[in-house]
């Protein structure tokens, strides 16, 4: 093999092993938002895994209200299902430096959806915002990592 030649395919392998280390940064920092999130008002836990389509969404899987209708719900075929077991957070993309954006949220309390925002603002902490049109227009809540055993919490109303 000539040395042009091998110069060539030494560059391509430096080039594909850069890519896959900075790939593999990006999904260590991406993968820190699976797992269960205890919601601020301490009622809640959704389990936020990837979907099929590699988008992040959100699940009840515990609270203090463990049979609970989801009797706000606006189609009123839906309103007599359990809330646990269902999807709140959808189509989430990560975009980089701990944020994801892109999806809905939906609150049960109000039977609403809203666009969502989700930070990393620490390795137990997430910033999850809710909002109408532009983010100002919006609240949001600070979840943490839930590390408990168990999925039913004491009801705290």
């Amino acid at each position: 093999m000539a040395e042009p030649e091998r110069r060539r395919r030494f560059g391509a392998v430096i080039f594909l092993f850069a890519v896959a280390c900075v790939a593999t940064a990006s999904d260590e920092k991406q993968s820190q938002i699976l797992g269960d999130w205890l919601t601020e008002s301490k009622d809640g836990i959704i389990q936020i895994s990837q979907s099929a389509d590699a988008n992040y969404e959100g699940r009840i899987v515990g609270g203090n209200h463990p049979g609970r209708l989801d009797d706000k719900n606006p189609d009123a075929t839906q309103r007599s299902k359990p809330l646990r077991g269902q999807v709140i957070l959808r189509k989430l993309h990560y975009d980089g430096a701990g944020k994801w954006s892109g999806g809905t949220i939906y609150e049960p309390d109000s039977g609403r959806t809203y666009s969502c925002l989700v930070e990393l603002v620490g390795p137990d902490s997430l910033k999850v915002r809710g909002f109408i049109g532009i983010s100002v227009l919006g609240k949001s809540q600070i979840w943490t990592r839930h590390v408990g055993t168990s999925m039913d919490l004491p009801n705290t109303r």
